[in-house]
Formats: C-alpha cells, sequence, structure tokens
C-alpha cells in the first residue's frame, strides 16, 4: 500500500475478505496497491451454545439502559466457553466497524436463525429492539415446547424397538446356534425357517466385524437421517407418505408456519418476505406449496385464494385468516390459528402413541415368540418320539 506519506509498505490486517482489509486500510488514509493472504484463520470451533440465554441476557442488559455495542462488550468478557466468546468477538468487531446488529448476527447464520435477523432488522428503523427480543423468546420457547412434546412421544417406541431388536438379535446370534448343535446330532428334519435362523446366527458369529460394520453402517445412516438437515428432509419426504405420521409432521408444520409469520408480520416485516423465510422451516411439500402460494400473491391474489387449494390452509385457517385480513390484524389472526393447530397437534401425537405403542409389543412379542416356538419345537418332537 501507499500509506499517508507516500511510502511503499506492508500492512497486516487481520480480516474475514480481502474487500474488507481493503476497506480497513482505506479508512486510515493509505492507498491500497495489493492485498494477499498471509495465514489463514483457524477453523471456527464447535460452538456449544444457548442462544435462549445469550437473547435473554442481551435483552436484560438493554433493559438495564445498557446500548447493543455495551450490552454484547459485557456478554464477551463473561463469557467462558471459547468457541461462542469468538462468535462474540466478531460480534462486536462487526459492531465497532459500523454494521448494524442484524447485519452483524447475519455474519453468523450458523447460530442465528433468519428469522431472528430479519426481527432485529426491521426493530432498528422503529427502536423496537428489546421487544423484538421478547417476542421471539416467546416464540422460540413455544415452538422448543412443541418440539420436546413429538421427540417425548417418539422415545418410548425407540426404546422397545431397541430392546425388542436386542433380544431377537440375541436369540439368533447366540442361542439359536447352541441349539443347531442338538438338532444336528437328532437327525430330525428341520423346517426352512427354522434352518434359515440358524445359517443367519452362523453367519453372525462366522463374521462379526462384517456384521459389527453393517450395524455402525445403519447408525451412522440413521445419525445422517436425524442430524443432518438434508438427511432430515429426506427423511421427512418418505414419512410424509405414512398416513398417520403425514398428520402428526403437516399439523406440525402448519403450527410453525403460521407462528413464524405472526412474528414476522409484528415485527415489520412484509407479508411476501415473511412467507419466503417461513419457506425454510416446513416440510419439502410444504415448501413446494408455499412457493406456489407466494407466486399467486406477487400476482396480486389475497391470501386465503393465495393458500387456497393446498394443505396450507386447513378449514379453520381460512376463516381466521380471513378476518385477518379484512379487520388489518393478520399477525394475531396467524397466532391465534398457531395455537389452534397446536391443539389439534396434541391430539394427534397422543392418539398415535396410544395406538401405536401397543401394536409395536405385540409384534416385538409375537415375533421374539415364533423365534422360541421355533428353536424348541424340534427339541419337543425329539423328546416325544423318545418317549415313544
Amino acid at each position: 500500500m501507499i500509506s499517508a506519506g507516500g511510502r511503499s509498505e506492508w500492512l497486516d490486517i487481520d480480516a474475514e475478505s480481502a474487500g474488507v482489509a481493503s476497506a480497513k486500510a482505506a479508512r486510515s488514509g493509505a492507498r491500497v496497491l495489493r492485498v494477499e493472504l498471509v495465514e489463514a484463520a483457524p477453523a471456527p470451533l464447535r460452538v456449544s451454545w444457548s442462544r435462549t440465554i445469550f437473547l435473554q441476557e442481551t435483552l436484560t442488559l438493554l433493559k438495564a439502559g445498557l446500548n447493543v455495542v455495551e450490552a454484547i462488550e459485557a456478554l464477551e468478557r463473561k463469557e467462558v466457553n471459547p468457541g461462542f466468546r469468538q462468535v462474540l468477538g466478531r460480534v462486536l468487531l462487526a459492531l465497532r466497524e459500523g454494521a448494524s446488529f442484524s447485519d452483524a448476527l447475519l455474519r453468523e447464520p450458523a447460530l442465528f436463525p433468519q428469522v431472528l435477523v430479519a426481527g432485529v432488522a426491521a426493530s432498528e428503523t422503529t427502536g423496537g429492539l428489546a421487544s423484538t427480543l421478547e417476542r421471539y423468546l416467546a416464540y422460540d420457547a413455544r415452538i422448543n415446547q412443541i418440539k420436546r412434546k413429538v421427540s417425548a412421544s417418539a422415545i418410548y417406541p425407540l426404546l422397545l424397538m431397541g430392546v425388542g431388536g436386542s433380544v431377537i438379535l440375541f436369540l439368533i446370534a447366540y442361542v439359536l446356534p447352541k441349539f443347531s448343535a442338538i438338532l444336528d446330532g437328532s437327525g430330525r428334519h428341520t423346517g426352512p425357517m427354522t434352518l434359515l435362523l440358524i445359517h443367519f446366527g452362523q453367519a453372525i458369529q462366522q463374521h462379526p466385524l462384517a456384521f459389527a460394520a453393517v450395524l455402525l453402517g445403519l447408525g451412522a445412516g440413521a445419525a445422517w437421517l436425524v442430524f443432518n438437515d438434508t438427511g432430515r428432509r429426506l427423511a421427512l419426504t418418505y414419512l410424509m407418505r405414512i398416513p398417520v405420521l403425514s398428520g402428526i409432521f403437516g399439523t406440525l408444520g402448519l403450527s410453525r408456519l403460521y407462528r413464524t409469520l405472526a412474528l414476522l408480520l409484528v415485527s415489520g416485516i412484509p407479508l411476501l418476505q415473511a412467507l419466503e423465510m417461513a419457506r425454510g422451516i416446513v416440510n419439502p411439500l410444504q415448501s413446494a406449496e408455499l412457493a406456489t402460494a407466494i407466486g399467486r400473491l406477487r400476482s396480486g391474489q389475497p391470501l386465503t385464494e393465495a393458500l387456497g387449494g393446498s394443505s396450507l390452509i386447513p378449514p379453520i385457517a381460512e376463516s381466521l385468516l380471513r378476518v385477518g385480513e379484512r379487520s388489518g390484524a393478520l399477525a394475531d389472526m396467524a397466532d391465534k390459528l398457531a395455537d389452534f393447530l397446536d391443539i389439534a397437534l396434541d391430539r394427534r401425537v397422543d392418539m398415535f402413541s396410544r395406538l401405536f405403542e401397543p401394536l409395536l409389543m405385540s409384534f416385538i412379542g409375537v415375533v421374539i415368540g415364533a423365534i422360541v416356538l421355533m428353536m424348541y419345537s424340534p427339541i419337543f418332537d425329539l423328546v416325544g418320539s423318545v418317549g415313544q
């Protein structure tokens, strides 16, 4: 660069990109000739933190009279988690460089969702940042409550399948091969299903590493479907084809859609922009239907007509949204609709649990009983023939 004194010299600057580095140098009065990457920053640490706690603390400091920069400075000083302290440092640096709070959060998309950033951006023009954070915290708490309820309903069936599968695997891999020696020595005829299970158990005993690799692969695949965004969307696509689960996941998606829509509209986000943001929080089928509805809205149709003919507008939704459009209280009506959908979701989850859990227990019992019967029936035949 050419310094303010007219000399050509190198300047080391810590920046996120070449453009940011050039801007920093230019603000000091230098003329930038060339920008070179000297050393890349280390990969960011995996951040373990609670967004809820961070927002609650920020809200408390704002209500105490601190501005945003002072609040983030205070939070950075007391933060003990090194990963999140780095995040707060980057947010604070952006604020000191003149970026708005929403822009600073936007640079950390993995930690701060688009809904939060949009609400903060809208509040910056009205001066209602504290109220926006309060609304988002209430929204996030309700969404997490629904998530926990759906997740809790799946724990017992998954536990049943895990324990039942382990018992079945133990019978096939360990107990059945022990019985095979007795059956082979008896010279009695063995049924085809019993033979198949015996051969399967012997194969597991002879190739334990290969079987363990298969189990690890299945576990890794299940983890990918649960924890990866692409995997979850793929799993949802197939789960939505099952009628009972389709009703649960569909109602869950609608509840999140209308609750998010209510939050964004109250924050001052235009309807079209709010619907675009909501596409990322619903399942793939609902996202496609929402894209169609957004196209109709752009052509001038009202919201109820744009959503008409899709799964996004159940009968009660049409009435509430039409009232909201006429009265200008669309955000309130969307929030009330989300409450109705939460009640419907509770009923669906409860009905599914009451129906599925006994059926699953019965199925596992039948499978275990069938295996035990196939093991012992040749022995009973052998004992009967000896008695004769």
